[in-house]
């Protein structure tokens, strides 16, 4: 996926789309008019670069001069509409001027989900349903998410004669609705109840990276983006001093819509995400450890925003 020219041909490429004595990163398959965003690290003349944010509308990007060195990881993070997170590890940044390095981002992610209608009337809750498919895919295509449903399936278990026990969920019953109701192991499996834990309007994964999400009758239709969130193995972030209600991991919010690039790199490269584990589909691609509050040369910052996000400015 990823390539650095070398040679004869880096220099001549390099001549021609930088021209002024900096290194450049190119988007090999050209995602415009979308833009695109990088975080880059290296070592300059005054010392260690560590996730230094650039957005671009063209083919190239200039990122001024790089050279590796021993306190940086050499490595760019890229971001663009409709398209996974890519990661190139041990980028070859040298001390020759216009180094180039070629970005090729994978197909958008698609991912099969089924939701199980358990508490009726099968018919609005299967609108409900919807709603919140439409809803969190319009905030992850807004949010460079790169994943998409493909099939999102609605099953009706309301006739179902074990759904009566389910009504009142918690995650004490996860195995029986599974066995009872039903569940395919490829996929997150959505169980559509009556109330969880105690409340008709709240959802739970029951734990984080899962293959599950069960959700009361009368859930805001943004919930379903935050419990998707723990599935791809984020945390909550109440009460931290750089986020608020408008972002998908706030606990108890009406307004979630965005998602920083700290939290997408995780969602993606997280070993316990279920793009990882449910889906394998990132088979072959590089695999990070990021705890929630982490903020090293593997892992960005959670609040890392190439964009900014309503009122919280880029960093």
């Amino acid at each position: 996926m990823w390539k650095v020219l070398a040679g004869k041909a880096a220099v001549v490429a390099a001549a021609v789309l930088c021209a002024c004595k900096a290194d450049c990163v190119r988007i090999a398959n050209d995602t415009r008019p979308n833009e695109w965003g990088i975080l880059v690290d290296g070592t300059r003349s005054t010392g260690p670069v560590s996730d230094a944010r650039y957005t671009s509308t063209g083919e190239v990007r200039r990122v001024g001069k790089l050279d590796a060195g021993p306190a940086s990881n050499e490595e760019v993070i890229a971001f663009t509409n409709r398209r996974p997170v890519a990661l190139a590890q041990n980028v070859p940044w040298t001390s020759a001027d216009d180094d180039v390095v070629d970005v090729a981002f994978a197909d958008e992610i698609r991912i099969p989900v089924t939701v199980w209608i358990v508490k009726g009337p099968f018919d609005a809750q299967r609108l409900l349903a919807i709603d919140h498919c439409v809803t969190t895919s319009s905030i992850w295509n807004a949010e460079r998410m790169g994943v998409g449903f493909a099939p999102f399936e609605i099953v009706d278990a309301t006739a179902d004669p074990d759904a009566p026990t389910y009504y009142a969920f918690d995650c004490s019953l996860r195995t029986g609705i599974q066995n009872d109701i039903g569940f395919k192991a490829d996929r997150i499996n959505v169980y559509w109840v009556d109330t969880v834990d105690g409340g008709a309007d709240r959802g739970q994964a029951c734990t984080f990276g899962s293959n599950f999400v069960a959700m009361g009758r009368a859930a805001n239709d943004e919930l379903l983006v935050h419990e998707f969130g723990h599935d791809f193995d984020l945390e909550h972030v109440d009460g931290q001093a750089t986020f608020d209600d408008t972002n998908i991991m706030d606990s108890a919010s009406s307004m979630r819509q965005f998602i920083t690039e700290g939290q997408l790199f995780r969602m993606h490269l997280d070993a316990n995400s279920a793009l990882n584990t449910t889906y394998a589909a990132r088979a072959g691609l590089p695999i990070r450890s990021c705890v929630h509050g982490a903020d090293s040369n593997d892992c960005p910052a959670l609040d890392t925003r190439i964009w900014a996000d309503g009122t919280w400015p880029a960093n």
